[in-house]
């Protein structure tokens, strides 16, 4: 099934290639992105961009990165780009450009150690312990917004061992288009809250010197949309999802 799914991709994407360019690999013709790992939906973003990068007659490379490190690497020009970010953390690097085309919708939820918690818990003397994983900004800067303590940690297993030992009060895991960590059983021990603390949209961003090519893009992803390319991927994606790999 999976071939099948990669196979239509493939066709998708390298029907649209300019003859010059399908088999180029010199570096003028591969955009470099820094990406942070471990997370599904940066799966699904990968293969959006790679499919419409392809689309334009270019390559993408990923490099992983530590977030912030990731963000700076593309605002002096080190890399190209940045998988994904929200606007409120990309503002902060003025070369950086908006991909103008939203690339994923997300919403991030509170998972509350007492099983039967429905609301966020009340704040005592002390600000509430919320684990977070670390490079997801909306998570810190949320965390913080709402006057808790981030707990960082360097994945989700970590997180869910936290809550476990109480050493949590409760955790904030995003929830992208259907991809997350919550969507395996092995949260069931603990409250997920049904509606998310907040929403946001992930925008892909190019280095400055990038600015036509940010414009078409944008089209390019627009026209994958239309064309049901991205429920595709998505679809692909999250048939992928099993306990315990993300």
């Amino acid at each position: 099934m999976h071939f099948k799914f990669l196979f239509l991709i493939l066709a998708l994407a390298t029907s649209c290639l300019p003859l010059a360019n399908a088999n180029a690999d010199n570096q003028g013709n591969t955009i470099h992105i820094a990406v942070i790992d471990d997370v599904p939906s940066t799966t699904m973003a990968v293969r959006l961009l790679e499919t419409a990068y392809a689309r334009l007659g270019l390559s993408m490379q990923t490099l992983v990165s530590p977030s912030r490190r990731a963000l700076l690497m593309a605002d002096t020009g080190q890399l190209d780009g940045d998988l994904f970010r929200i606007e409120a953390v990309a503002s902060d690097y003025p070369n950086l450009l908006k991909v103008d085309y939203p690339l994923l919708e997300g919403g991030l939820y509170a998972v509350i150690r007492n099983p039967h918690a429905q609301k966020l818990p009340e704040p005592g003397d002390k600000p509430l312990k919320v684990a977070v994983r670390r490079g997801v900004i909306i998570a810190e800067k949320t965390a913080e917004a709402l006057g808790m303590e981030p707990i960082h940690t360097e994945s989700y297993e970590q997180i869910r061992t936290l809550l476990e030992w109480g050493r949590v009060d409760l955790a904030l895991v995003s929830d992208i288009e259907g991809l997350s960590p919550l969507a395996t059983g092995d949260w069931s021990q603990f409250s997920i809250l049904p509606e998310p603390v907040t929403r946001f949209t992930l925008h892909h961003y190019l280095n400055r010197k990038h600015a036509s090519l940010a414009e078409k893009l944008a089209d390019e992803l627009a026209e994958m949309d239309k064309e049901g390319l991205k429920a595709r991927l998505r679809k692909l994606t999250l048939s992928e999802q099993k306990d315990g790999e993300w």
